[in-house]
Parts: C-alpha cells; structure tokens; sequence
C-alpha cells in the first residue's frame, strides 16, 4: 500500500507543468500610454495562457522608468522601441533605416548588459505627419514629397501643429524640412508653426486650426479624425518597431518565452496596431480586454483544461 502512494505522489508531481515548478513570476511591464499598455496585456495574457507565472507591472511609467527597472532587475520584461534604444539609451547619431540592421544593432548592444531581445513586431510607431484626408485629396497630397512640392509653390501658405520636442529636436521638423529640400522660416514661416501638446496637433488639424500636424503612426485618432498619414517616401524618420526585452537570467529560466513571444509580431502590423489603439482611445474599451480579443482573433489564444 505504502508503494502505491509513493508511485502516486511521484506521479502527481510529475503531472505538475514544469513551468509552474521553474520559479518566481515574470514580471512584465509597459509604459504608461494607450499603445505600451496594450502591448503589455498582450504578453500578460500570452504568457498566463502558455502556463508561464506572470506578475501584472503594466503601467509602470515612462521610458526611463522602465528601462531602469529592467537594468535593475525591479521588472523581467517590457516591450521597447527601436529607435528609443539607438536614439534615447545609446545616444547614437547615425540614423538607421534598415529595420532589421537597426535591430541587430541594438539587440547587439544591450547582449553586452544582459538584456535579450527578441523577434520585434512589424509595426514602425514613428513620427508622422497627418492632414485631412479630404484637404490632402484636394491639394494632390499623399507623400511628403508632394507636401514640400506645395510648400515651394505656396510659400508661407502652410501651417503646422507640432510638440515642442519634434519642433526643437536635430532628428524632428526642421531637419525633415531640410531633408525634404525645404527651408525653414521662408517656405514656413516660424509664426505658422504652432507649438502645443502632441494629443492637440491632431485635433488642431481636426478643427482647422492646422493644415497639418504631427502625430506617432499608430496613434487611433488618425482615422477617428478623418486624417491619412503622409507617407515618408524618402525615409527621414528612425523606425520605432517594437519589441520585448527580456533580462537573460530570465529568459534561461523560461527558454520558451522566447518562442511564446514571437508569435505576437508576425500579426502585429501598423494598420493592426493603430485599430486596438483606436479601440482604446475612441471606443473606450480597456487595454486588457483589446489584448485578450486580439489574441483570440489571431489564434494565439490557448483554452485551459479544466
């Protein structure tokens, strides 16, 4: 008898996923807006169906929060940008426009640190810059290369809404003026650029107070406000694709992350992004349940046995 309940604990404990018995909770966070905190409840979600532990840190703060906390081992894992790496934590000046070079660049900087990153998603949140969609079909607008051709043919005709940071920064409007052959102050005056927080340049667009504006590529109000992206055909901007980035002593803890967390970026493109976004800050719906719907719409979903 004594046999038979030994061989059933053994066989109980055997039962037990191994992932269970692997150790603490990953703890996964994000940034504190609309975009992060979705991309933070997607792997939340993914992960607890998948069996790994996981502690909910989503809405930790800004960039530098998390980054810190990952450096430190406060939190495991959050997604991160890759142009915010290159540009922000690595003070590079080169500007990449190789999504994939870009990638192994950072990913080879942060191995150094002990920092993983893993396949990134297709989505590129960059700067952008937006107009209506009906005053940008009645001008001929569809690139920047059609808006500068406008400007230089109507100079000072052209107002913009813009944050104070992209206004002022090397890599924001006025070298993308120069990189589109503009010259700033004469093709737009600096009395037409209109400085103000990044929610309010969309909605100045909106209500005509700009021709156009800047906006991040992804940002759901774009199509909320009847507005199109101005495709970058010269490729100005740094990419911002996404991507987890997990602490190594982790990641050797769960390997299976690794392949768990690749399944998010093949789905996850621009248009795909930009409508849970909208779903968010338009519909009203929360984070968790967009994260939860996405991953059933796409199949990554997992039902539990019970």
């Amino acid at each position: 008898m004594k046999k038979i309940v030994a061989l059933l604990v053994v066989l109980a404990f055997l039962a037990v996923p191994s992932v269970a018995l692997s150790g603490e909770p990953v703890k996964v966070a994000s940034k504190g807006f609309t975009e992060q905190i979705i991309l933070g409840k997607i792997m939340v979600n993914l992960l607890n169906d998948r069996g790994i532990p996981v502690e909910d840190r989503t809405n930790l703060g800004g960039t530098n929060v998390n980054r810190e906390a990952l450096m430190q081992g406060q939190i495991d894992l959050y997604m991160e940008y890759t142009g915010t790496a290159w540009l922000t934590f690595f003070k590079k000046k080169e500007v990449v426009r190789d999504p994939a070079g870009l990638f192994e660049k950072v990913k080879a900087i942060d191995a150094k640190k002990d920092l993983v990153w893993l396949a990134p998603a297709k989505f590129n949140n960059t700067y952008a810059i937006v107009m209506s969609a009906k005053k940008a079909d009645e001008l001929g607008i569809k690139t920047l290369s059609d808006w500068a051709a406008w400007i230089k043919k109507n100079p000072g005709k052209m107002t913009v809404a813009v944050n104070t940071e992209f206004y002022s920064r090397a890599d924001g409007f006025k070298g993308m003026m120069g990189y589109y052959g503009l010259e700033f102050g004469k093709d737009i005056p600096d009395a037409d650029v209109k400085k103000m927080e990044t929610p309010l340049c969309k909605k100045a667009v909106r209500d005509g107070q700009a021709m156009c504006g800047m906006a991040f590529a992804t940002d759901g109000e774009i199509k909320a406000y009847n507005q199109i992206v101005l495709e970058d055909d010269k490729s100005y901007f740094p990419i911002y694709n996404p991507a987890p980035v997990i602490r190594n002593a982790v990641l050797k803890q769960y390997p299976e992350i690794k392949f768990i967390l690749g399944e998010i970026g093949p789905s996850l493109d621009t248009a795909t992004m930009t409508r849970l976004n909208y779903r968010v800050n338009v519909n009203g719906e929360k984070p968790e349940a967009v994260a939860k719907s996405w991953l059933k719409g796409v199949g990554l979903s997992v039902k539990k046995k019970k």
